[in-house]
């Protein structure tokens, strides 16, 4: 489903193009295709376009050209076509070698091969691609967030955008980081500006899924992407070493969306695998809530697995949140109440103290606090909570209630 660089060698009518440099990049995405005379024509590029000349504007410059080579390379450009023939007779020998630096892919194409066809080929699998992933994007967004029931009907069309029913899934959530924020910053007003910095994350997604040889369903709503990627059915029995694919891809993902878009994060969440279709909207849920935790939590611009979240998963199958917050009231709400009267801080001087297993003197040093007060706090904590800190149980049922109240938020 993805035009690259590598996979256009396999359209109609690009048999006689030919890689000379830039192997590394054969995996660099194609949004569309521009063909210019003039090297000033970059400049009117987006990024992820193949470029191509036939020239005219360059001649033998090979100055020029590797100018060129540079700049589309710093905008971001898939690759460089050059039309050899009586302009460009052809490619330089330092143009090659910066190319093959920069993992810049650059091809030949005779000058008696016929342009139209060669751009035609190309722009008709970009756009039958297009509406591949908007069909693909709607039958997921039905599989994910609707009621449909799993049908070999709906089976065999989930076949048609690449569900394999022998392969096993596991599910990513991307989200925006404070999406709304950065485009107030950055004064992104326009639909269009937004679309694109989505397509360019739902870019960076197919481009590394590609390249790790993974297949992947996904579904766009709102400032998130939720993602299936394919692993081996027999992961439980043999190699558990994919899972850790699964998250060198997501840490990837995370790594290079920053890169492209200066200033914006996003944050992953990954749920438990499943081989089948209709657990699928189970364990997005999973890949949604390990992410949103770990949000609530304060934490952005990270990678969070819903096997991580330990006690947070018990109260994420509590149906509300009142006996969640009724836990933290009976052990803690005396001692926020306490620090709201009197403007002390007890709360994150219990907080430490459990954090550091109960060592006075690590916790003083984490607080920047003499020995002697770290122990009149802990004197004063456990009066008012009229509790012993010292008894094993107790401190289990604190740390619980310290859990319950990040979870909630409060603390």
């Amino acid at each position: 489903m993805i035009v690259t660089c590598k996979s256009i060698l396999r359209l109609p009518y690009l048999e006689k193009m030919k890689l000379v440099a830039g192997e590394g990049g054969l995996d660099n995405v194609i949004s569309w295709v521009h063909v210019v005379e003039l090297p000033e024509a970059s400049d009117w590029v987006k990024g992820g376009e193949l470029l191509f000349i036939t020239g005219v504007g360059i001649k033998d410059n090979k100055e020029a050209l590797l100018k060129l080579v540079k700049d589309i390379n710093d905008r971001r450009l898939s690759g460089l076509v050059i039309n050899v023939g009586p302009y460009i007779k052809e490619t330089p020998k330092e143009v090659i070698d910066l190319a093959n630096n920069l993992d810049f892919p650059i091809f030949e194409l005779p000058f008696e091969v016929k342009l139209i066809d060669i751009t035609q080929s190309i722009c008709r699998a970009i756009f039958e691609n297009k509406l591949k992933k908007e069909s693909m994007d709607s039958f997921m967004r039905e599989i994910i967030f609707g009621n449909i029931d799993i049908t070999d009907e709906i089976i065999n069309r989930a076949t048609l955008y690449g569900y394999n029913p022998k392969k096993t899934y596991v599910p990513l959530v991307l989200d925006i980081d404070n999406f709304s924020m950065y485009l107030k910053r950055k004064n992104i007003k326009t639909e269009t500006a937004i679309a694109n910095i989505k397509m360019q994350i739902q870019e960076t997604i197919e481009q590394i899924a590609h390249s790790h040889n993974k297949k992947c369903l996904y579904a766009i709503q709102g400032d998130a992407f939720f993602i299936m990627i394919s692993i081996s059915k027999n992961y439980y029995k043999t190699d558990r070493i994919l899972m850790e694919n699964i998250n060198s891809i997501a840490e990837s993902i995370r790594r290079i969306v920053s890169t492209k878009i200066q200033s914006l994060t996003v944050s992953i969440g990954i749920g438990e695998p499943c081989s089948d279709l209709k657990n699928f909207k189970k364990v997005i849920f999973q890949a949604q809530k390990a992410l949103e935790t770990s949000k609530g939590c304060g934490n952005i611009n990270c990678v969070t697995k819903y096997k991580e979240l330990g006690i947070y998963r018990l109260f994420l199958q509590v149906n509300t949140h009142s006996e969640i917050k009724n836990l933290y009231d009976e052990t803690l709400l005396k001692l926020k109440e306490y620090d709201d009267k009197n403007s002390t801080n007890l709360i994150e001087t219990l907080v430490v103290y459990i954090e550091q297993n109960r060592n006075l003197g690590k916790t003083a040093e984490v607080l920047f606090i003499h020995r002697n007060t770290m122990k009149y706090r802990i004197s004063r904590i456990e009066e008012i909570l009229e509790c012993n800190l010292k008894d094993d149980k107790t401190a289990f049922n604190i740390r619980l209630c310290i859990e319950a109240g990040r979870f909630l938020k409060i603390i």
